[in-house]
């Protein structure tokens, strides 16, 4: 007999809030970088009324990112679990010999060179998966602007022609590779996005057919339940976007990427760590697509094992784990209901506050964003600095034995837009 029914059967009193929050008072309630606070008890009526899409299918897009036109590489990756192949600052030179007679999903993300890599894509039969075009991402990466009529022109090609492939990624990776918290990454995402669906309808897409061509990509931290919630309130985030927009109320395609920032260099060993729980938390929160970075990616270029590991750690927790078996194995959880909703909330009122500003162009020239990105990164550093955010193998449990691994260095990463910063770096 469960306790509940002890006490309907008067065996024993049932507990009350209060004594449960007595009994939870020993754990104290933290504050998240959006203000939210996480406290150490949730009830049934702490779950908000409304809740947001799901991702309904059971398994998730292995997505490797390959930074070098290595064909070797792409084939082993494609031999050994990947699905799909994500594509970074790769020459529109290479592209052609580099997919020849493969047959999966590419993401382009070629920045300035996005039309010429777009064209070499779109010249293979049965193409699938995405331009990458996002001028307003590249001038949040680079500070170089890029004409928003070129993207607008190749997602209404794709649109009309291309049924297998996306036109446009909306990337938010800048917003937190600045130090940004997940409440302004969700915020500028989305009103990037909305940037985007007023510009393909203006060319004469519909609603629908406006927001198909779009994809997110968000990162994945190594806070379990926050990330979670993050990509849960993605989904719901852009669900309101669309109904609002009178379109068909849908979440969106997520791209997760395991969080840059958290990498470090002393001791990466430990990165695999923390690209599991982000790998698992990604797909919990119901990702449709996720990239781990390989473990040495924040020293260099990296080297076979980095890659292999990376893709294994998704082998193992779609294959072994099953975690990709549950359709929101999160939902209904009192804690994860309440932290969604909530980031959800503050997400929103961001990204109002950029829409006030004049959009994401805008309140990127302004310095808004910048600004108020600037705000969220000095406070990580005063955390970091003061020991109440800890980084494993870094600022705790350091090995004092550690030999400093040795890669060659990976391509020059676009500068003079927002900066790039990982937390270890002052501590390095």
């Amino acid at each position: 007999m469960t306790s509940s029914e002890l006490a309907l059967a008067g065996e024993f009193p049932a507990a009350t809030r209060q004594q449960w929050e007595e009994l939870a008072g020993e754990v104290p309630s933290s504050t998240t970088y959006d203000g939210i606070t996480r406290a150490p008890l949730y009830t049934a009526d702490d779950v908000p009324a409304a809740r947001g899409p799901v991702r309904h299918s059971t398994r998730w897009d292995v997505r490797q990112r390959h930074l070098t036109p290595d064909r070797a590489a792409v084939l082993d990756d494609l031999d050994n679990g990947v699905t799909s192949l994500w594509l970074a600052g790769l020459p529109a030179g290479a592209l052609s010999e580099l997919l020849r007679d493969i047959d999966a999903p590419v993401v382009l993300d070629a920045g300035a060179g996005t039309r010429a890599c777009a064209e070499v894509l779109l010249e293979i039969p049965g193409a699938r998966g995405n331009l990458g075009a996002d001028p307003i991402g590249w001038r949040a990466r680079s500070g170089t602007e890029q004409d928003l009529a070129d993207a607008v022109d190749l997602a209404v090609r794709v649109a009309r022609d291309f049924p297998l492939l996306r036109g446009i990624t909306v990337d938010a990776l800048p917003y937190h590779e600045a130090g940004g918290s997940d409440a302004q990454e969700l915020g500028c995402g989305i009103a990037t996005a909305v940037a985007y669906l007023r510009a393909l309808t203006a060319a004469g897409l519909d609603v629908d057919a406006a927001a198909a061509q779009l994809e997110f990509r968000y990162a994945a931290g190594v806070d379990q339940f926050l990330t979670i919630a993050k990509f849960r309130a993605a989904r719901r985030l852009w669900a309101r976007i669309t109904e609002v927009s009178g379109a068909t109320p849908v979440g969106g395609q997520l791209h997760a990427v395991t969080s840059p920032a958290m990498l470090t260099r002393r001791d990466p060993y430990v990165n695999m760590l923390r690209g599991t729980v982000a790998c698992f938390a990604a797909g919990v929160g119901g990702a449709d697509a996720i990239t781990v970075l390989p473990f040495d990616s924040a020293v260099g270029l990296p080297d076979p094992l980095g890659r292999r590991i990376a893709r294994n750690t998704q082998s193992i927790l779609l294959e072994e784990s099953t975690v990709g078996n549950v359709v929101d194995p999160a939902g209904e959880s009192w804690y994860v209901e309440r932290l969604t909703d909530d980031l959800a909330h503050a997400a929103w009122s961001w990204f109002t506050e950029i829409e006030r500003a004049g959009g994401m162009p805008a309140a990127l020239d302004s310095g808004l964003i910048a600004d108020r990105l600037a705000e969220t990164w000095r406070a990580r550093k005063e955390n970091l600095a003061a020991g109440v955010d800890k980084i494993t193998g870094v600022t705790e449990f350091p090995d004092p034995d550690f030999k400093p691994l040795l890669r060659p260095p990976a391509p020059t990463q676009p500068s003079g837009g927002l900066p790039r910063v990982r937390y270890a770096e002052e501590f390095e």
